[in-house]
């Protein structure tokens, strides 16, 4: 198996142990209804669904009587589910309340596992770790992004790659340029001198670009066009499972009416499915052209297109990893690599804690 040549043994790769005790995104909020559905999270398989109360629930999607999928099942109108194999029947809180076949006998003995679920629109995050440790505070602040002072494009995309892999792709934007072009991309901005900054577990990236052109995802919609700005970038690594960047672009000369900044954001909601498969979920915001509806449409197209070639290359690469199994080849940083290098080892040093608790 080949490795990452860091001159340190001290740093995760795409077979470190996954991170349970951290929050992640289960699905949209939007998404859930009073219907089963089924998802994977960290080698888990749940079922999940609103009740009528409207809160969501996520339960083991094994029956724990013959390992029946329970999202293959019924959801009756009072929120159990019963198995369609032999009918055992689950409340909300996986308890089992009726045997068919020994209705004259108490059910609790039979029980499965119940996870902890807060929603915080327009998310539905899921612990899957000691729940002992499952504080909501830790969830990631974005309250702001149900402000309607910003205009909005969203998307989500199964990613057959580790997850750190995305945020190692979102740590080292100096992609921009050779993956997706003029989109995002200038020669100047992939030289640019990048600043990194570590507080606690917290890592991000910033560099600064003086005297651009706005990238031409954004020359039309910011009404900038080829006015020279100074360009701001920051990609910030928060928890495992959450990643924000944000850009700021100053035009000193106030071209649009004395307006000077302008800023596009984007939320990034990284979950792993598995140890080699992620679920990635978007949220794109801009304060600029809020009022015109047709743009949020627009961004979610074009910002999909910019995703889609970030997860063609994560999925290309994960599959040499499967592929050429030669053991001896080894990945070389280079300058530009030093925050994900950071986050890298923050991720080893909590799998190394978890797995001392445990």
């Amino acid at each position: 198996m080949g490795s990452l040549n860091t001159g340190t043994n001290n740093i995760a790769d795409r077979n470190t142990p996954l991170i349970r005790n951290c929050w992640y995104v289960l699905d949209w909020s939007h998404d859930v209804k009073s219907k089963l559905k089924n998802r994977m999270v960290l080698n888990q398989d749940l079922v999940y669904f609103r009740t009528k109360s409207g809160e969501v629930t996520a339960l083991q999607n094994r029956c724990a009587h013959r390992c029946f999928p329970l999202h293959k099942s019924t959801l009756h109108t009072n929120d159990t589910i019963q198995c369609g194999y032999h009918g055992l029947t689950y409340n909300v809180d996986g308890e089992c309340v009726q045997i068919p076949s020994a209705m004259n006998i108490n059910p609790s003995f039979i029980s499965i596992q119940k996870y902890i679920i807060v929603e915080r629109k327009p998310m539905i995050w899921i612990w899957t770790g000691d729940p002992e440790k499952a504080d909501e505070d830790l969830i990631p602040d974005y309250d702001w992004i149900n402000d309607d002072q910003w205009g909005y494009g969203s998307g989500f995309y199964h990613v057959k790659g580790n997850y750190l892999a995305i945020h190692e792709n979102l740590m080292d934007i100096t992609h921009f340029q050779y993956l997706h072009g003029a989109a995002l991309g200038t020669p100047k901005h992939a030289e640019a001198q990048i600043e990194v900054t570590v507080e606690g577990n917290t890592v991000n990236n910033y560099r600064l670009n003086e005297g651009e052109p706005v990238p031409e995802l954004h020359k039309e919609a910011s009404g900038l066009g080829n006015v020279p700005i100074t360009r701001h970038a920051h990609s910030t690594f928060v928890t495992p499972g959450f990643h924000n960047a944000i850009a700021l672009f100053e035009d000193k000369e106030g071209t649009n009416n004395g307006r000077v900044e302008y800023s596009p954001r984007i939320l990034h909601f990284i979950t792993p499915e598995t140890q080699y498969t992620s679920l990635y979920w978007w949220m794109f915001a801009r304060d600029f052209s809020v009022p015109d509806k047709n743009l949020d449409d627009w961004y979610t197209k074009v910002t999909g297109k910019v995703f889609e070639e970030d997860k063609d290359a994560i999925e290309w690469i994960e599959d040499l990893w499967v592929k050429d199994e030669r053991p001896n080849f080894i990945e070389n940083n280079v300058p530009s690599d030093g925050g994900a290098v950071k986050m890298r080892k923050i991720i080893h040093q909590l799998s190394l804690q978890e797995s001392n608790d445990s």
